[in-house]
């Protein structure tokens, strides 16, 4: 099957307003790691980004850890305030990609061979509604027509792994979900935009179709320890606050591409230099 890493550079220089771009070595492991894995068990993988993403993987020499880099993602967004919507090159890269694939985080890593629904939404995990982070969607005051005929009860679905095997439901998704985001009036309110946008509506437009819904985690064991799958999520901070937790984790990660993914070992060095 294939699938898709997407990068957005916008929403770096929301943070960096100067400055070259760069990515932080514990991500940038993760991330060659999570497509040499998929690569070994499921397929071809390719990094979607923006001119200079497309430009940052090329200078340190990282592109042919992925089948592909397509720059597909337009440097303006198409408008879209990439401060509120950090997450919305993966919407753009879904609709854009030309393929049927997963989309999977980049710091998201798959151990096993998958065998994905032909007629289910998969997703990572589903979201618990709670009302500070997933408030009245009516709220929002965008123009969104839709709305009245979607189930409000529906659970989010988080999108670290997304998979929609039916074109129809991906276009209405990645359609409704841009044009909610080009619509929404610019507020400090970033969080709740972000997520209706890229996992709420997603599961509302899942009831709205009667598509099923499967994950590949159960939202109530997210903090045990997993073997199938590695999400880097909110270990991002800890790894910036602790330089041991830091230097011990860069450590596993350069073992594991030596181990695993000899022929790759090139990209250690490329990384230590960037870093």
């Amino acid at each position: 099957m294939n699938a898709i890493h997407v990068n957005s550079t916008k929403p770096f220089f929301v943070k960096h307003k100067n400055g070259d771009y760069f990515i932080e070595d514990f991500t940038l492991y993760n991330t060659v790691i999570s497509a040499l894995q998929w690569r070994k068990l499921n397929g071809d993988i390719f990094m979607c980004t923006d001119s200079i993403g497309a430009a940052y993987y090329k200078r340190l020499g990282l592109e042919k850890v992925w089948n592909g880099v397509l720059e597909i993602i337009p440097d303006d967004m198409e408008g879209i305030n990439p401060e509120m919507f950090w997450a919305a090159g993966k919407l753009i890269a879904l609709r854009d990609c030309g393929m049927d694939c997963a989309l999977v985080d980049e710091d998201f890593i798959v151990w096993k061979k998958l065998a994905l629904s032909k007629t289910a939404v998969t997703c990572a995990h589903r979201e618990d509604l709670m009302p500070d982070v997933y408030p009245d969607p009516y709220c929002f005051g965008a123009d969104f027509p839709l709305l009245d005929r979607l189930d409000k009860t529906a659970l989010p679905c988080n999108t670290a792994f997304l998979y929609i095997p039916d074109k129809s439901l991906r276009e209405l998704y990645v359609n409704q979900s841009i044009a909610f985001m080009k619509s929404s009036q610019d507020c400090s309110d970033y969080l709740c935009h972000m997520v209706f946008a890229e996992q709420r509506l997603l599961a509302m437009l899942c009831g709205l179709t009667r598509t099923p819904i499967e994950a590949l985690l159960d939202k109530d064991r997210l903090f045990v320890a997993q073997d199938d799958y590695t999400h880097l999520w909110g270990a991002k901070q800890a790894l910036r606050d602790n330089p041991d937790y830091r230097s011990e984790f860069l450590g596993k990660c350069r073992n594991r591409i030596r181990t695993d993914f000899p022929e790759y070992e090139y990209v250690i060095e490329a990384i230590e230099k960037n870093g």
